[in-house]
């Protein structure tokens, strides 16, 4: 009978223990915690003077309440320069975006370029002329040149390819020219583009250095299997955080910092990512 006992109450111990587990287990998976990513990312030949300069990414919002601790992180991060690659805002709800935007922009010179949220959005209009008076320079397949440390940094963004009219085959058929008439030699190409998917393409336009998003870290991100799934590249995905490579060009990936769909993210917190651009060597 004592036995008996002693094994139901080892059995409801194993439970409760198993449930407290489960329970902890779940509170990490859903962590939300903002973090900070660090890459270093090679030089072109000739620009050895922006050595050290470092890139912050801020990529597919969504509207998320994060402007205090995204401005901690970037107080911490001192960038020279912040790019934003696309889904600031889900659908109509401007004002949180906006002044996140404007807290970026007073931290460093700030580029947007727009995601497939903001494509497919009618208040687009609005929420661009909202950005450029924050202080935020829009990149619609245009370049800017900027000066840094007496070099050449030229920050060119792309518009999603949902937004061509032709339809996305078109736009990605068109894409590796669309980059080139955007380029310029003797400077750091720097491209702004939403989606990681088209790794081949930035590559064969000649950017130096692409920043990209939306592919949300993969949504879930197994301990032991990685990424579960990306819009584009479907089931375990190959492109959903760090650095990529085609040929002579870096793709940047964030797992972004909001959510813009109804299922969770999962051992796959919000980051800001920060590039360092080292030279040749060191």
């Amino acid at each position: 009978m004592r036995g008996g006992r002693e094994h139901a109450w080892k059995r409801a111990a194993l439970l409760l223990a198993a449930g407290a587990a489960a329970a902890g287990g779940c509170a990490w998976a859903v962590q939300g915690k903002l973090t900070t990513a660090w890459y270093e990312v090679p030089l072109p030949a000739g620009l050895e003077g922006l050595d050290g300069v470092k890139i912050a990414q801020i990529s597919d919002v969504h509207s998320a309440d994060l402007e205090r601790p995204l401005g901690a992180a970037l107080a911490a991060a001192a960038p020279d320069l912040i790019v934003m690659t696309g889904d600031l805002v889900n659908r109509e709800e401007l004002s949180r975006a906006l002044s996140l935007a404007r807290m970026a922009a007073e931290t460093a010179p700030a580029f947007f370029a727009p995601g497939n949220h903001e494509g497919d959005n009618p208040c687009w209009p609005e929420l661009r002329d909202r950005l450029e008076e924050a202080g935020v320079q829009v990149l619609e397949d245009r370049a800017v040149l900027w000066s840094l440390r007496g070099e050449g940094v030229n920050l060119m963004g792309l518009w999603d390819v949902t937004h061509d009219p032709l339809g996305r085959a078109h736009a990605q058929a068109a894409l590796p020219e669309r980059v080139r008439a955007l380029r310029r030699e003797g400077a750091l190409n720097v491209l702004l583009s939403h989606r990681p998917s088209l790794l081949e393409e930035y590559g064969a336009g000649g950017a130096d250095v692409v920043f990209c998003g939306h592919a949300h870290g993969g949504q879930v991100r197994l301990p032991l299997a990685g990424p579960v799934f990306a819009p584009d590249e479907g089931l375990f995905p190959k492109h959903t955080a760090g650095v990529y490579q085609a040929g002579e060009t870096r793709m940047v990936v964030s797992r972004g910092l909001g959510n813009g769909t109804p299922y969770p993210r999962l051992w796959n917190g919000p980051e800001l990512v920060v590039v360092t651009m080292k030279r040749a060597g060191t």
